[in-house]
């Protein structure tokens, strides 16, 4: 593993980033008219003895968005608080954020395991937290009949899992090897759910929606393909009742360790997957209302977009599964629509990471602009070479 940045190199990074931070997709502060939504995966967030110029660092990012999701918090939350410290310090009004911090997933209490948190960072001012928050749940019968159906399956790769291990231990094998499931079965790591509100202007309405944090597996392409899928039904399944919802929408900001190697025929196959989703559960050809921004190519550069620090991969992303009559979140065509007029900054990244270092830090984020009857993409006409 790679060292940590040393002092002049953190000098060297920040004074860059003072001097030219469009150009690193920074999010523009003092957005009166705007709501920004990020996602963040910050290594092993835990004591922040040693780390406290990478907290900072985040938090020039963190403090100019109004709701970021953040994956790999440890059980150890000083690291968070922290940095959420250090985001009030940064804007005016001192103590205008707050947490919403889920338990431990991951690993079951009293056993071994890496048990990790998901957490929601949120300008109070700006974004209202509703009255629910909650885990991506399944009962447990639901659990039993997907093992059940699949059991053959799961027998011969417990049946391989057991002679790899063997092999292990007789030392003919160097790797110790993972169980890899066949099929879906539950969450490595159970997404997280809280309710939220972006006040709107004048009389409008207010737009309720539920964020939803998750931190995918990363492993097998079967296990992150599973979960993935699984993750976009139980949403769509819970749209089909939305009328019971405490907000018909939702935000999905997180870490899913997508493997888009060939983003148009990913792409593809995804909306593929999403179209017929919708057909069966929802009965609805309607295709905007599923939308992820990030996948596929940017509507200004024509490049692939990126989220990680090698620039090689779209693991963190942000997707909007929307109610039947809403009308105000960014769907499927508005970005090449705002594009055509201006240059705009909405699909950005900062992402700076020394190779495998605890300094890692990944972050998308879309700007939402808020009018008095709808939501929609800002139109931003600052550098364009700061657009990815």
């Amino acid at each position: 593993m790679a060292g940590r940045f040393s002092k002049s190199e953190w000098d060297k990074i920040e004074a860059e980033l003072l001097k030219k931070p469009d150009d690193y997709g920074l999010p523009d502060g003092g957005r009166e008219e705007s709501v920004v939504l990020g996602s963040f995966n910050i290594r092993k967030l835990s004591r922040f003895t040693s780390r406290e110029r990478e907290l900072k660092f985040m938090a020039r990012f963190c403090a100019r968005c109004d709701l970021i999701a953040i994956q790999e918090v440890q059980d150890n939350l000083d690291g968070l608080r922290y940095l959420k410290q250090c985001v009030d310090e940064r804007v005016s009004g001192g103590g205008e954020y707050d947490l919403v911090v889920s338990d431990v997933t991951g690993k079951t209490p009293g056993e071994r395991g890496m048990g990790e948190r998901l957490a929601f960072l949120y300008r109070k001012n700006r974004i209202r937290r509703l009255d629910m928050t909650s885990e991506m749940t399944f009962d447990r019968t639901a659990v039993f009949n997907r093992y059940r159906k699949n059991q053959a399956e799961m027998d011969k790769a417990w049946a391989e899992f057991g002679k790899k291990m063997q092999q292990f231990n007789e030392n003919k094998r160097k790797s110790k090897p993972t169980f890899v499931a066949p099929t879906f079965v539950t969450f490595t790591r159970t997404p997280h759910l809280s309710a939220f509100e972006i006040p709107a202007a004048g009389t409008a309405k207010p737009l309720g929606f539920i964020a939803v944090n998750a931190y995918l597996i990363y492993g097998a392409m079967v296990e992150r393909k599973a979960e993935f899928e699984e993750l976009a039904r139980w949403m769509l399944n819970r749209l089909s009742s939305e009328a019971r919802m405490v907000a018909p929408d939702f935000i999905l900001l997180g870490d899913l360790n997508l493997d888009l190697g060939n983003s148009e025929k990913d792409r593809e196959k995804i909306e593929d997957f999403m179209a017929e989703l919708k057909k069966t559960v929802l009965d609805d050809k309607d295709s905007r209302r599923v939308y992820f921004p990030f996948i596929g190519k940017h509507p200004v550069t024509n490049k692939v977009i990126r989220t990680n620090a090698r620039s090689n991969q779209t693991f963190d992303q942000i997707g909007f599964f929307t109610g039947q009559k809403e009308k105000r979140l960014p769907q499927l065509g508005w970005a090449k629509k705002y594009a055509k007029t201006v240059p705009m900054n909405s699909i950005t990244g900062c992402s700076i990471s020394r190779t495998c270092s605890l300094a890692q830090l990944k972050a998308r984020h879309i700007k939402i602009s808020q009018i008095p009857s709808e939501i929609t993409w800002v139109k931003n006409s600052t550098n364009p070479s700061a657009i990815i």
